[in-house]
């Protein structure tokens, strides 16, 4: 049995919690193909010898780094994206992989497009892109468009996030991550310096010098040639996520997941108006993370200062608790039972 999972890979969010799911699926006979632009490097650092097929099935909100929106972008991207010629190319290509059921996270044109090649298809999320489009007015029009490509089809509903209304069913999941294995034991005061996919710019005059800290970058990371930046390039990245003592990031599904279940402390700057971040940002307080205002815009001295003094107070709380629970097990049997038999 083969099941398409259609992933969002402008972000890794989206992408990290299917891979815990694919991983499942795996466990149970079944081999998961994604659809996917994503890294083939990060697939394959959690799901060895994967079936990816490069795909962009969606836009989200198009960003020139982790903190910064681009609103005409993203409408311009919809065209192209969510048009009926690119709607029908997803449907050939879905067509053509011999799949028993699509899981998109959470592109509206996979469900469209499997809808056209005549496939079963569910949707996976804590959050859609319809309900997201409704907050910027410009495209209000857009998001009207892709709830109807959703209306009639189920989707499991992940925690935290405010739902997915629209759909022809939901059912509720908890937190959907990827849990370390083989920990390296690392040395306090070594922070993860993690935005994802996008980024960060200007990352060397942004971080600041702290006694007895030493910063841990990553791919798509660059190294820093500096005496306390550490580059690591051979460890999956929750092993990374669980090692670290601190992470410095910005509000997300996947680091939100990953953080829980390591029981790693986080400090984390606002990511703009995106609507779905309160939602995190909740949960995050309630465990004790911390928040420092920065905007991009804001000098580099502004950001070493404020960063210096955050992350200073969140080496010296207590580590939160460990979230025990994940639910991808639970998530792929789920699945499982909505394939086409």
């Amino acid at each position: 049995m083969r099941i398409a999972i259609v992933c969002s890979a402008h972000g890794l969010g989206h992408l990290t919690r299917q891979l815990a799911v694919a991983r499942a699926l795996r466990l149970r006979g079944v081999e998961p193909v994604l659809f996917t632009e994503a890294p083939r490097s990060v697939v394959e650092a959690w799901l060895p010898q994967p079936s990816i097929v490069p795909w962009t099935a969606d836009v989200g909100i198009v960003q020139s780094d982790s903190l910064t929106e681009d609103i005409p972008a993203t409408r311009h991207a919809l065209a192209q994206r969510c048009s009926d010629r690119a709607v029908d190319a997803l449907a050939s290509a879905l067509a053509h992989a011999d799949v028993g059921l699509v899981v998109a996270d959470t592109p509206p044109a996979a469900l469209e497009a499997a809808r056209r090649a005549d496939l079963s298809a569910v949707a996976v999320g804590n959050f859609t892109w319809p309900w997201t489009y409704a907050h910027y007015p410009a495209l209000q029009g857009w998001g009207k468009r892709l709830a109807q490509w959703q209306a009639s089809h189920p989707a499991a509903v992940l925690w935290p996030g405010p739902g997915m209304p629209g759909f022809a069913s939901e059912t509720q999941f908890g937190l959907v991550g990827r849990i370390a294995r083989h920990v390296p034991a690392w040395p306090r005061g070594r922070v993860l310096v993690s935005f994802g996919g996008f980024g960060l710019d200007q990352l060397d005059a942004r971080l600041p010098v702290i006694d007895g800290v030493q910063w841990v970058m990553a791919p798509p990371f660059q190294p820093l040639e500096r005496p306390d930046c550490l580059y690591v390039d051979d460890l999956a990245y929750p092993q990374l996520v669980a090692a670290s003592e601190v992470v410095l990031t910005k509000p997300g599904y996947g680091i939100l997941a990953e953080t829980a279940l390591s029981g790693t402390k986080l400090v984390w700057i606002p990511r703009g108006a995106f609507p779905e971040a309160r939602f995190i940002t909740r949960e995050l307080a309630s465990r004790g993370d911390r928040s420092v205002h920065l905007r991009p815009e804001d000098p580099p001295p502004v950001w070493r200062s404020r960063l210096a003094t955050t992350i200073r107070a969140r080496l010296a709380d207590p580590a939160p608790k460990v979230m025990t629970r994940d639910e991808s097990q639970r998530l792929a049997d789920w699945l499982i039972s909505k394939t086409q038999t």
